[in-house]
């Protein structure tokens, strides 16, 4: 979906500047008119909007980025703002006035001003689809239908803070592992580059039978000696070609598919799609957003085309009259104890705290499943550091041993 900066007149005759997510211009002409805004001039910006996003489009021809956590933080200031009984433009005047950000700041600042001239605070945070997702804008709509904003601003707060608190949890978790992996292909390197061809010449000058182990250790630094940067490159040029090859659409069909296949970290990926999924629809749902809507954007968030596939086609089920729990369940793709839980909260009527319930008992298992990984991980990569050390250094002293009890002979 592309993203387009439009300048259009609002419904008191104001122009107004902004930007609007839509397939086409002629989509986006329509979407302003739908929100009392008649378009002057519409032309497609470079920023795309994507559901990982968080981009901020477009100020003063700049681009800075917003986190989620950053955005936890604005939305809970709004939300207590709002709770005090202030004033919806008072709230974001003084809203601004908090953010530090620039790029936020200012677009806090535009949105005040779309509603001072009368556009609804959801239309007018549509306008940065980059700042402000889909699920985002549908729940303060909600709010705004519904006289409850604050508290939905209250949800949306612990939603995003829970999603940063996450990717911090799983950051810290991989931060070790990659710094041991590093580690190691330098001590590697470091053997194979220098330690072992000086060495090498000894053998040379003492025309030395050299046994097997020896003779591999010494081919294979050989190899890098001379063929190094093509090891780099090629090395280089795989991952972009991978990555490249990702982007497509059968490939990343492929890519998720084999992810979700993995042994431990498939396992791993699938609780945090199915807690992202539960979270989500639950708030959306509570926030008293359609089922077949709060489905259509969740499938969005979920990071896994597979899984996405699987929830577009239970929508098509649901639409067609059949119940959320059995059309998760002819995917096959989904755990059972969400199966479980939803089908329960279907024929309880009380879905909502269902999948909330669902989403921290998997957010509690992403949590084990983490700190069990990483506690099993550490000690192997030690253990693989000592065993390619480990077997350099005794095909290498192998013959010197040999050498030793030779002379001694």
């Amino acid at each position: 979906m592309a993203v387009f900066l439009y300048k259009a007149l609002s419904p008191k005759g104001r122009e107004v500047k902004g930007l609007i997510d839509a397939d086409n211009v002629r989509a986006a002409r329509i979407k302003l008119k739908q929100q009392g805004i008649f378009p002057i001039h519409i032309e497609e910006t470079q920023v795309r909007q994507g559901p990982r996003s968080w981009n901020l489009s477009g100020l003063a021809g700049r681009t800075p980025r917003t986190s989620v956590g950053q955005l936890a933080v604005v939305t809970r200031q709004f939300a207590t703002l709002l709770a005090a009984g202030m004033p919806l433009v008072d709230a974001l005047k003084a809203l601004a006035d908090q953010i530090d950000q620039p790029g936020l700041k200012g677009v806090v600042a535009e949105v005040c001003d779309k509603v001072n001239e009368g556009s609804n605070l959801a239309n007018a945070m549509r306008a940065y689809p980059g700042v402000f997702p889909r699920l985002y804008t549908n729940m303060v709509s909600s709010g705004e239908a519904s006289g409850s904003l604050d508290m939905v601003l209250e949800r949306l707060a612990d939603l995003l803070e829970a999603q940063a608190a996450l990717r911090r949890k799983i950051i810290s978790a991989l931060t070790y592992p990659i710094l041991m992996l590093v580690l190691c292909c330098a001590v590697i390197m470091l053997l194979m580059a220098y330690v072992v061809p000086q060495i090498t010449t000894i053998f040379q000058e003492q025309k030395a039978v050299l046994p097997l182990p020896t003779r591999v250790v010494i081919s294979l630094s050989s190899f890098f000696q001379s063929y190094w940067y093509l090891i780099i490159i090629g090395g280089f040029g795989a991952f972009l070609g991978l990555r490249q090859y990702i982007q497509t659409k059968r490939g990343r069909h492929a890519y998720d598919s084999f992810a979700l296949s993995l042994p431990v970290i498939g396992g791993l990926r699938l609780k945090i799609a199915t807690s992202r999924l539960a979270r989500n629809l639950g708030m959306m749902l509570a926030s008293g957003i359609e089922l077949l809507t709060a489905l259509n954007i969740a499938k969005n968030i979920i990071g896994n085309v597979v899984l996405e596939e699987a929830i577009e086609k239970a929508a098509d089920g649901v639409r067609e009259g059949g119940s959320l729990a059995l059309e998760l369940n002819k995917s096959g793709k989904f755990p059972r104890l969400l199966i479980h839980m939803v089908a329960i909260g279907e024929k309880t009527g009380q879905l909502e705290p269902m999948l909330l319930r669902a989403a921290g008992v998997y957010e509690s298992e992403v949590d084990a499943v983490i700190t069990s990984f990483t506690s099993i991980l550490e000690p192997l990569l030690i253990i693989f550091l000592a065993l390619i050390v480990g077997t350099i250094l005794a095909a290498v002293m192998l013959p010197m041993l040999e050498m030793t009890s030779m002379m001694h002979a």
